[in-house]
């Protein structure tokens, strides 16, 4: 059951991060147009937005990274530091969801902010790609060019940029940070899967599953497994224990071979016979001549 639940929560892992990398190369990308102005209205996102989410994106990689390493190599510092990446990723992509939405809830303060402030260049930038002049009206901080000319027929003039402006801001400000927010699943996801290695006792650390793998080899039962139990592989202490214990039933079946020689030599009829033999020849010598020479 272990073993079963170990190996989905490894496919968990690696499903979650995949999707995870894919959150982060869609962040970058989005960054990386939005810096080079690759669409309408760009430049109308608060600044420095682009950059962050491109920073962000390469954070979630980065983690998703981890994410699937840790997959593989179940080490308990692994799993942390995903966890603290994944944080990082998350408080950050939080602040910058914020950011967005607070622009989008106030988009006539915000433009009017910051159309007086903005340079020409911007500013004639936003009229050539909303074909619009000026902003309240076509007079109000306008700038010059082929289409916006305020001094022209009334049949050439254009309509001032405040509600196209205003209207671009609601929707796809709002779009941006709704993306952002609903992004916070996937990270909320492979954070309670890490949560789970942790809390369910199904992350082994990799140097304890080693040695657990070593007593394994060495034949100890791991129900046995004390902190005297030596971890020594067989072939190196065990033939020394079973040298010894043949050697010792060695000496004692040889002892006992002995001793049952023993008895049956003093026990035969031929050890009879001898001694009783030597004990006539004695009482001989006695008789003849009290010890004497026997010829």
């Amino acid at each position: 059951m272990t073993t079963c639940c170990a190996r989905l929560s490894k496919v968990y892992m690696i499903t979650t991060n995949l999707l995870y990398a894919c959150l982060g190369v869609a962040f970058i990308a989005l960054g990386l147009i939005g810096m080079r102005d690759g669409f309408s209205g760009a430049t109308l996102f608060p600044e420095n937005v682009f950059k962050y989410l491109a920073i962000l994106g390469a954070i979630i990689c980065v983690a998703s990274i981890v994410g699937i390493i840790g997959a593989y190599i179940r080490k308990t510092t692994v799993t942390y530091l995903y966890m603290i990446i994944i944080i990082g990723a998350l408080v950050f992509q939080v602040l910058i969801g914020i950011r967005v939405y607070q622009k989008a809830a106030n988009a006539a303060h915000y433009l009017s902010d910051l159309w007086p402030v903005a340079s020409a260049s911007y500013r004639l930038n936003l009229q050539n790609q909303f074909s619009c002049c000026g902003y309240q009206t076509i007079i109000d901080n306008y700038v010059e060019s082929d289409t916006c000319q305020p001094t022209a027929s009334l049949t050439s003039k254009l309509p001032p940029c405040a509600p196209a402006l205003q209207s671009f801001v609601k929707s796809t400000f709002g779009k941006v940070y709704l993306a952002i927010f609903a992004a916070l699943a996937l990270e909320l996801l492979a954070m309670s899967n890490a949560i789970t290695l942790l809390c369910t006792g199904s992350h082994v650390d990799q140097d304890e599953e080693d040695d657990r793998r070593k007593r394994r080899k060495s034949g100890i039962r791991l129900d046995d497994m004390t902190v005297d139990t030596p971890t020594t592989l067989v072939g190196q202490e065990e033939p020394k224990y079973y040298a010894y214990s043949n050697n010792q039933e060695d000496m004692n079946q040889s002892n006992r071979y002995d001793s049952y020689d023993m008895y049956r030599h003093t026990n035969s009829p031929n050890h009879y016979s001898d001694n009783h033999n030597a004990n006539t020849f004695n009482n001989s010598r006695l008789a003849n001549g009290n010890g004497g020479a026997y010829y």
